[in-house]
């Protein structure tokens, strides 16, 4: 997770980084689904992959998953949330010798100059933690990756993106608050839909969400200079965008 202008400092509590790692990430709907999607899309330049980024990279899910499927590349997992790290370190305790992980804000444009000389990156991913940040520094990020990828590696990222209006938005609440209820219940719980909605609707992280359309983003990165840019997997607001660097 990364800082924004909005209060994103609630992801450094130990609490709210529990209570996402253990109840929200577990229930995001086509979560099997994304992983596989972009796994298929990394396969897909046909070569090998040497450093992965995972950015903003909470418990390291998305990096993990590359490492397992390339196990001589090496991953570089960067969150500002210590919390985060510290479950990442977790996940990754069988690879801690391919792993390298970074207490960095990359809200702040000097995250690059700590990042670099690790790379260039054969793949960066990204996993609900761009949309934190204001379109205009989402837009400049999108630059520093492409920055640091090598030629022909792929930028994915895998994201929480804006409805086309309220309505449709109501259509994804409706779906998350079912499927928050679902794990609620499928692990033992007892609250009912009524008060999952309500715990998902004033959750304290929503102030730091700052959504942006797909097709917006995804006209940002071919401006850029991004190739074969799309989104290869979409849920509503869930979605995998990207791009390849020629």
């Amino acid at each position: 997770m990364p800082s924004t202008d909005h209060d994103a400092s609630v992801w450094k509590s130990s609490e709210l980084a529990a209570a996402y790692l253990d109840g929200i990430r577990g229930a995001i709907p086509l979560a099997a689904e994304q992983i596989d999607v972009m796994l298929r899309v990394i396969a897909a330049r046909d070569v090998g992959v040497r450093a992965v980024l995972d950015l903003g990279c909470g418990d390291g899910l998305l990096g993990a998953a590359v490492l397992g499927a390339y196990p001589s590349a090496v991953g570089v997992f960067v969150d500002f949330s210590q919390p985060m790290l510290d479950a990442a370190a977790e996940k990754l305790r069988d690879s801690a010798r391919r792993v390298q992980l970074l207490a960095l804000d990359y809200g702040r444009h000097d995250w690059v100059s700590q990042v670099a000389g690790s790379g260039p990156f054969d793949v960066v991913v990204s996993g609900y933690s761009i949309h934190h940040q204001t379109d205009g520094r989402k837009r400049e990020l999108y630059g520093e990756i492409c920055d640091m990828l090598a030629p022909d590696g792929v930028f994915l990222n895998v994201e929480h993106v804006a409805s086309a209006s309220p309505w449709v938005t109501g259509i994804f609440d409706d779906l998350f608050v079912d499927a928050l209820h679902g794990r609620h219940l499928s692990e033992g719980g007892e609250k009912s839909r009524a008060e999952v909605a309500e715990e998902y609707y004033f959750r304290p992280d929503k102030v730091s969400n700052i959504l942006a359309s797909v097709d917006e983003q995804c006209r940002w990165l071919r401006e850029i200079g991004y190739a074969d840019v799309d989104c290869y997997l979409r849920l509503l607001e869930l979605a995998v965008f990207g791009g390849r660097k020629p």
